[in-house]
Formats: structure tokens, sequence, C-alpha cells
């Protein structure tokens, strides 16, 4: 008798500790999300000098700087940076710069003119 309730005691215990990590894995997610938020859009002008991109989203500019740290991709494979040209569709993962400024963790440029 007492071997089953050791047991029943244990699996109730077991299944409140899966049910703890499963509620907190969304929220972890959810935070890595709001981290890097998804800016997408058509390139209107790329600043070499100034390291920065700036797109087009429903008709309005956003200008998003990058870094060497920044990955480039085209049609998902590596790329570079000179596959960014104007009126090409691109989807940037960014996170907050200095102030206010938002910068590239990696832009994927998905398809021509």
């Amino acid at each position: 008798m007492r071997r089953g309730a050791l047991f029943t005691v244990g699996f109730c215990a077991a299944a409140a500790l899966l049910w703890i990590f499963a509620a907190d894995a969304p929220a972890q997610e959810k935070k890595q999300k709001e981290e890097t938020p998804k800016i997408d859009g058509r390139v209107h002008m790329v600043s070499k000098d100034a390291s920065t991109i700036t797109i087009l989203k429903d008709s309005h500019q956003i200008q998003i700087k990058y870094d060497a740290n920044t990955k480039f991709t085209y049609r998902n494979k590596p790329g570079t940076l000179d596959d960014v040209k104007e009126g090409r569709r691109v989807i940037c993962l960014v996170k907050k710069g200095d102030g206010a400024a938002m910068l590239a963790a990696r832009v994927d440029v998905r398809e021509g003119k």
C-alpha cells in the first residue's frame, strides 16, 4: 500500500514539474521573438557610407543599420551586401541599436526586381 502511495506522489510531482516547464517555454520563445522583430519591405536605398538600408513598407521609410556582424542571405543561400539592391524585397531581423536606431542581425533578400 505504501509503495502505491509513494508512486502516486512521485508521479504527481513529476507531472507538476513538466507542467511548469512547458508553461514557461512559450514565454521564453515570445521574449526571444520580441528581441528580434522582423521588418519586411522593398529596398529603397542602400548607403554604404552610412551603413544603412532604407526600406519602404506601407509607404513608410524605415532606416536600418548594418555592421560587420550582420549576416546576409540571398534566396535562402549565403549572400553579401551587394545582393541588397533597390527594388528587391527583404526581410530584416533587427534589434535595438544605439538610441532609437535598429541594427540588422540578419538581412534576407527574397527576390529580384
